[in-house]
């Protein structure tokens, strides 16, 4: 979306939306204490307007959820104040709750909402403009461009890069964290990657700034890791102290002697009681097309393939917010020159302009596009299946 009012694009929506939470008494109650519900529930814990669960389940009520007391529905609609109520279900379940909220009464977009269409639309709006607290859903910091595997179509062109070229600064890797935290209050997600981040010689003392820091206003601080490289005691006590957790992409499916590495990085993990994410082991990934895909630089089809891709995958990098890590890291990697000014400066930004960064967060921008989605398939890549972490060269370990 091009700018066309920038710092008061959601001026008129958001007068409505904090009216009604106002009248709600800025309450936000969960339907549903499973697992999204609980994740949902450590962002608005952070932004002081968690209200509580509601849920059916009768056992889920008698005894809680970590501290949380879970009514049933009858009890909510008793309730004085009842607040909003966020749907927090598997998709099959979703339209099973809303119309058990509609036939008490309740309106859609008003009264309930679904719960990807609150956390991704509605409360980053009312966030900034009711509490002055900018949420991100997830932003990532690639630390090392250089990987220890050269798949084929890799997201990030990650093949192309030599093992000797040279990792972000670690002063560039800490002003990165201090700029993204100047204006962001609360994140879902915050992720060191790369290439592959166990590479990175100094990535102990980042997980330590950063935990240090800003380990207050992460819900979930991880690393991505593809799961070669055994990280030594230091960074494990680290990861420890700091509650960071692993993600371990599963690429056994095609590289079969991995198999024995994973099981080798989940048992140190164990021993040093590290949290960790063990992947779905992946057969398919997604070719983006960036070596066919050529758009002809026609801005229309550009903005219609931006607005239907929106990807939640941003990078600050220094002082520059990139709304797409993948057409920042491509671009460079692969020697496509282009996107050099599709960032959002930070350093000339006041703690007040956060409706700017929420309006770029959202999908704003001067052109309302990327540079890259002229060479990218966007949203249309899952139509295009190719085999996951085919190797360019054999990897040696």
């Amino acid at each position: 979306m091009k700018w066309s009012n920038k710092g008061h694009e959601f001026d008129e929506y958001a007068e409505q939306i904090v009216e009604d939470f106002k009248i709600r008494g800025n309450l936000i109650f969960i339907f549903g204490a499973g697992l999204i519900g609980n994740e949902i529930r450590e962002v608005l814990k952070k932004a002081g307007c968690f209200a509580g669960f509601i849920d059916n389940d009768i056992r889920k009520q008698q005894k809680g959820s970590e501290g949380a007391k879970i009514i049933s529905f009858d009890e909510y609609l008793n309730q004085e104040k009842r607040g909003i109520i966020v749907i927090a279900a598997d998709k099959k379940n979703i339209p099973v709750i809303a119309n058990q909220l509609m036939e008490a009464g309740l309106e859609s977009q008003k009264d309930f909402y679904e719960y990807l269409e609150f956390m991704d639309n509605v409360f980053p709006v009312f966030s900034v403009y009711a509490n002055n607290q900018l949420y991100v859903d997830l932003a990532q910091i690639s630390l090392t461009e250089r990987c220890t595997l050269k798949c084929k179509k890799c997201a990030h062109g990650c093949y192309a890069v030599d093992m000797k070229s040279q990792d972000m600064s670690i002063e560039t890797a800490k002003k990165s964290a201090d700029y993204f935290f100047y204006h962001v209050d609360i994140i879902k997600e915050f992720v060191l990657i790369g290439g592959e981040p166990f590479l990175y010689q100094n990535l102990d003392r980042i997980v330590e700034y950063i935990g240090e820091n800003y380990r207050d206003k992460i819900v979930l601080f991880s690393i991505t890791t593809n799961g070669t490289i055994i990280p030594k005691q230091p960074l494990l006590n680290l990861c420890r102290k700091y509650d960071v957790t692993i993600r371990i992409s599963d690429y056994s499916a095609t590289l079969k002697h991995l198999e024995l590495k994973y099981e080798q990085l989940k048992k140190e993990f164990e021993n040093h009681k590290v949290s960790y994410i063990m992947g779905g082991k992946e057969t398919k990934w997604m070719d983006y097309g960036f070596e066919s895909v050529d758009r002809k630089g026609k801005e229309k089809e550009l903005m219609q393939a931006f607005e239907h891709c929106k990807t939640p995958c941003r990078e600050i990098r220094g002082s520059r917010f990139y709304y797409c890590v993948m057409a920042r890291s491509v671009s460079e990697n692969l020697g496509f020159g282009l996107g050099e000014d599709d960032y959002l400066e930070l350093s000339d930004k006041r703690k007040e302009d956060k409706k700017i960064v929420l309006e770029f967060q959202q999908g704003f921008s001067e052109k309302g596009y990327l540079d890259m989605c002229n060479h990218c398939n966007g949203a249309d890549a899952v139509n295009h299946p190719i085999p996951c972490a085919e190797q360019i060269e054999k990897w040696s370990d």
